[in-house]
């Protein structure tokens, strides 16, 4: 069997660039995953087919090729940065994309000079690209080494093939152009390959996140569900069988029957979102805070005593009662009952100390609402 020869292959690797250009416009487009992002791998994949057609014409190299390939390499590295979810600012990486093509127009009638000053740029585009991933992926190190290593290699090769084309390298040991090099073809289309699934194992990672965000927040006000809460809890009671100290309180919402009748639902569901968001701000970023049901909550609060629980209670309240509900053109007072306790060795999965919480809070319900009661201070029992 004859082996491949570098136009074949050169084919090859449009018609791979030329499904992953399909591919990621369906992402992006049809399913809505990093609409921006796979936009712009979209664009890297189409324009990669336009600029390495194997039967364009050789004048065509000098006007189109090259600079499609800076461009291409520039949407790739912004298009990493996008799925990186870091600062979707991409100053520097335009800087060098227009840098390069302005470097490019002035050498353009040195067409090996024109093809080095391509590769420089696309060297140093892989390695911001390299470095955006080593920020944001948050993989374990050996998959993000597995991440980085195309844009390496990348980088490697068009360093290793402009040294060659400016007489960097000693003689014999420059790399010829893809259209002749098959070995070098080859690797591209690897190194392609390696790009494009590195790039879908990062959409995938994000999918992921976000269906686990969405199964453990509520849907209303955006704090933890029920489920997440228990979850936490139970991660809590492990420590605190371990010798540590943490506290828990049970908040309601004090007439939250009155506000659905006078404001409607929207306006009970606005009244709970008012609450997520100031009690919110007011908050560690340690602490759980998290929705049971309907118009009760929680804040799991690690590292902290019994008084210390309290304090905070207090001062919650104070918080709520002091920055009533605007609704549409009327301003609604609000306030809520709190029941505190401490988390205790053995208690089982920390239900325990949320019963606890939760009978202190029914007790500042009866004892006239808007107030903090203790566990403790009651004799509540487990």
């Amino acid at each position: 069997m004859p082996a491949l020869d570098a136009a074949t292959l050169l084919m090859v690797l449009t018609m791979v660039d030329g499904f992953a250009c399909v591919v990621w416009l369906l992402l992006g487009e049809a399913l809505r995953i990093a609409p921006r992002s796979a936009r712009r791998v979209a664009l890297y994949h189409g324009l990669l087919v336009l600029a390495w057609w194997p039967t364009l014409p050789d004048w065509t190299e000098p006007v189109l090729s090259l600079p499609l390939s800076i461009i291409c390499a520039g949407l790739l590295t912004a298009g990493v940065r996008g799925l990186m979810r870091l600062q979707h600012q991409l100053t520097d990486v335009v800087a060098v994309v227009v840098l390069g093509l302005v470097v490019l127009a002035l050498v353009n009638p040195n067409l090996n000079t024109a093809r080095a000053v391509v590769n420089l740029v696309s060297c140093i585009l892989a390695l911001m690209a390299v470095a955006d991933i080593l920020r944001g992926t948050g993989f374990r190190l050996h998959i993000t080494g597995l991440l980085v290593l195309p844009y390496l290699v990348l980088a490697g090769a068009g360093l290793w093939r402009a040294g060659g084309l400016l007489g960097w390298m000693p003689a014999g040991m420059g790399l010829q152009g893809l259209s002749v090099n098959a070995p070098l073809a080859l690797l591209r289309l690897v190194v392609n390959l390696a790009v494009t699934t590195g790039l879908v194992a990062l959409v995938l990672q994000r999918l992921i996140a976000r269906v686990r965000h969405l199964t453990r927040r509520d849907a209303l006000t955006g704090l933890l569900n029920r489920r997440a809460l228990e979850e936490q809890l139970q991660r809590l009671q492990a420590q605190v069988d371990r010798g540590r100290t943490h506290a828990l309180l049970v908040l309601d919402v004090d007439h939250f029957k009155r506000i659905n009748d006078e404001l409607g639902h929207a306006g009970g569901d606005a009244a709970l979102r008012h609450l997520a968001q100031v009690l919110g701000e007011a908050l560690r970023t340690t602490d759980n805070f998290g929705r049971i049901g309907g118009e009760e909550f929680a804040v799991l609060m690690p590292d902290t005593d019994e008084p210390g629980a309290v304090l905070v209670a207090e001062r919650l309240r104070r918080l709520l009662q002091e920055r009533p509900l605007t609704w549409e053109d009327k301003i609604w007072p609000m306030s809520a009952s709190v029941g505190v306790a401490a988390m205790r060795a053995k208690d089982l999965h920390g239900r325990d100390a949320m019963a606890r919480a939760d009978a202190a809070m029914y007790a500042a319900k009866a004892a006239g609402r808007n107030r903090v009661h203790c566990a403790a201070a009651l004799g509540v029992a487990a």
